[in-house]
């Protein structure tokens, strides 16, 4: 007979933090949002924003703005990102359980590296003199995870984690006249998640350590926001561009799944129907266009992220309802960028911006989310092969300060400070991210 050493709850949590930490690395806008959704913005840090951008991406952005379209626009785009993520840790067992103060065997040195794209498209169509209709598809949160040792001392927390997310968002735009504009679109939103870490089911045999299984949680679904925008346009040399993007709630339900080897305990070998509730978080975001020449502009943008209303994760399972609270704060994006027509042919662009992470402390940080504070340095051209069809082409590199993990519990709870789970972590990140992209124009008449 297994004599049970901890309460099956304090060992089963275990099971759960991955699917509840649902965040990662791959976003490179701040907590798990993907700001890549057009590569001529990209050029500029995305300064140029919702106060328009001269090809059909700039929908997504403001809906609005595709009142500067003339005619029929498509614009395609891919980017290609690569973060190099090195990582030192050391994890012990918390104060709260009979082993209190062991350090967890295994790699102390690992890394996260992560080659990912993310794809993007869009289609504006004037209708007449005063009415647009467009679209976008692309996804704008996701993240992948994916830690190189499968034994190393985090393995309790996490190994491997992907979110996927797939915008579709139809929107119309109208022109009172020259000088503003408005549009709303509505979005249809797929989540799609699973993730993996390891589990000290060995506690429930008193020997912690020599019996890890491997728990899977996987989920999707479909859920709806919305967005509106104005663009205002007071001379032919200064726009302004408001856009607000909506919430989405995302109710993701799969199956959750835990096996381990050698300790064949039904407590800790099963599979249940799951579901993870989840909110994509609303934006704000104003931006600003000036032409100081004919030649050269000058552009500037802020996006302020609701990460505050993404309050609790809520899991459900056959077995009861686990909830997750957060304390992430609000984040500013801060943006500056400029263009400028080398000739008929070339267009190049420069910008920098300052992302700011929504995790408050080291201790909330999670290796699922080694976020932290960024600075965008970013390049972009554009080539006019014809006059109906161009190219941009991108470049960016983001200065990542170095997040730190400190105590890091795998089941710890804000709202009262404790650190509840059975293991701890401590970890350094040395991380930096390099991205390249490029899109294709065309323009019908």
């Amino acid at each position: 007979m297994v004599k049970c050493h901890l309460p099956l709850n304090t060992v089963v949590k275990s099971t759960i933090p991955a699917l509840l930490l649902l965040t990662g690395t791959a976003a490179q806008a701040a907590g798990f949002m993907l700001i890549e959704q057009s590569v001529s913005s990209m050029g500029t840090a995305y300064a140029n924003g919702s106060a328009g951008i001269d090809d059909a991406s700039t929908i997504f952005f403001n809906p609005a703005s595709m009142t500067r379209l003339a005619g029929q626009h498509a614009s395609g785009g891919i980017h290609v990102i690569y973060s190099q993520v090195d990582v030192e840790a050391e994890a012990e067992y918390n104060t709260n359980v009979p082993n209190a103060g062991q350090q967890i065997d295994g790699e102390d040195e690992t890394n996260a590296d992560l080659l990912a794209a993310v794809p993007h498209g869009g289609y504006s169509h004037q209708l007449n003199d005063r009415t647009w209709l467009g679209i976008t598809v692309n996804g704008p949160f996701g993240l992948k995870t994916k830690y190189d040792d499968n034994d190393w001392v985090g393995r309790y927390h996490a190994l491997r984690g992907e979110l996927r997310t797939y915008n579709i968002n139809p929107a119309i735009a109208f022109a009172f006249n020259d000088r503003v504009s408005v549009g709303f679109g509505i979005s249809a939103m797929y989540g799609d998640g699973d993730l993996t870490n390891d589990v000290d089911a060995g506690l429930l045999a008193g020997s912690p350590q020599n019996f890890d299984g491997r728990a899977e949680l996987s989920g999707d679904d479909w859920a709806w926001g919305w967005n509106a925008g104005l663009l205002l346009q007071p001379n032919e040399n200064t726009r302004f561009g408001l856009h607000y993007r909506s919430k989405v709630d995302l109710e993701l339900e799969g199956d959750a799944k835990l096996s381990t080897p050698g300790l064949p305990d039904p407590r800790v070998n099963f599979k249940q129907d799951a579901e993870l509730d989840i909110t994509m978080p609303d934006t704000f975001s104003l931006s600003a266009w000036h032409a100081l020449t004919d030649k050269l502009a000058l552009m500037a943008d802020v996006t302020w992220t609701n990460w505050s209303e993404v309050e609790e994760i809520r899991v459900k399972r056959e077995n009861g309802v686990r909830l997750s609270e957060w304390e992430w704060d609000d984040a500013v994006r801060v943006a500056v960028g400029g263009s400028y027509q080398l000739d008929s042919k070339w267009k190049i662009r420069g910008g920098v911006a300052w992302d700011e992470t929504p995790t408050p402390n080291d201790r909330l940080r999670t290796p699922y989310v080694p976020d932290e504070d960024r600075i965008w340095l970013t390049f972009g051209a554009n080539y006019r092969l014809s006059k109906n069809l161009s190219f941009d082409v991108g470049y960016a590199h983001l200065f990542v300060d170095d997040p730190e993990i400190d105590n890091g519990s795998d089941a710890y709870d804000p709202t009262t400070g404790a650190t509840e789970g059975v293991h701890l972590l401590n970890a350094e990140y040395d991380a930096s991210v390099d991205m390249i992209s490029a899109q294709v124009n065309w323009t019908f008449d």
